[in-house]
């Protein structure tokens, strides 16, 4: 991860999960992430300097505690640019218990606490951003569903993306509906591992966040 730059420089910081990470692409690609860096620098025509402090596996509540690091406040703070993933893993672990007791609570009350820790997740956000004068954006992603072919899935899948969505109502911030681009594309769009997404998929991904614009920082 790179340190701040001349003041003609913007920042970036990606905090979530694999996908933010890049899980799927090839190895020496990039994930979404480097993607749409790439078009915003050519339209823009500014260095962008990346910190990315995603991690696989880590779920909403895992998200919210590493906004406690002191670097990673002090990126969001100084960053133009600020993108999201999250939920994914809070949908997978609670659907792994639902296999074992084919019971949905587990998935309601993954649902219940993703919604609070995303509250809180914001909350910091703005507290953070609060007394910086620079403008700023911030960009999420709702989830797709790569069990496509499983009803329950979809279900569940859109219950969390209706919470995710309801963020875009506050100032600065835009939601990227994954759902709706991979819907019917799933194995054209999906890895080997049928739940991370491949060149293609991370393609879409910087596509769909790219076409949010850019209005607030313009």
């Amino acid at each position: 991860m790179s340190e701040f730059q001349t003041s003609y420089d913007w920042l970036l910081t990606a905090i979530g999960d694999s996908l933010t990470v890049g899980v799927g692409a090839p190895v020496f690609g990039k994930g979404y992430v480097g993607r749409y860096v790439g078009f915003t620098q050519d339209i823009f025509n500014n260095q962008i300097i990346v910190n990315n402090y995603a991690v696989t596996g880590t779920t909403s509540e895992e998200i919210l505690y590493s906004l406690k690091d002191k670097q990673v406040r002090k990126s969001i703070k100084k960053s133009k640019i600020i993108l999201i993933t999250a939920g994914g893993n809070d949908l997978i672990q609670a659907a792994f218990k639902f296999m074992l007791t084919s019971k949905e609570e587990p998935i309601y009350q993954a649902l219940d606490q993703c919604k609070k820790n995303l509250a809180k997740i914001f909350k910091v956000i703005f507290k953070i951003k609060k007394n910086t004068k620079d403008s700023f954006i911030i960009r999420i992603c709702t989830l797709y569903n790569p069990y496509f072919r499983w009803s329950k899935a979809n279900k569940w899948v859109n219950l969390f993306n209706e919470h995710i969505k309801s963020y875009e109502r506050m100032p600065n911030v835009k939601v990227a509906d994954l759902y709706d681009v991979f819907k019917g594309r799933e194995k054209e769009l999906v890895c080997f591992d049928t739940i991370h997404p491949n060149k293609r998929g991370y393609q879409v991904i910087a596509v769909s966040l790219f076409e949010l614009g850019f209005k607030e920082i313009e």
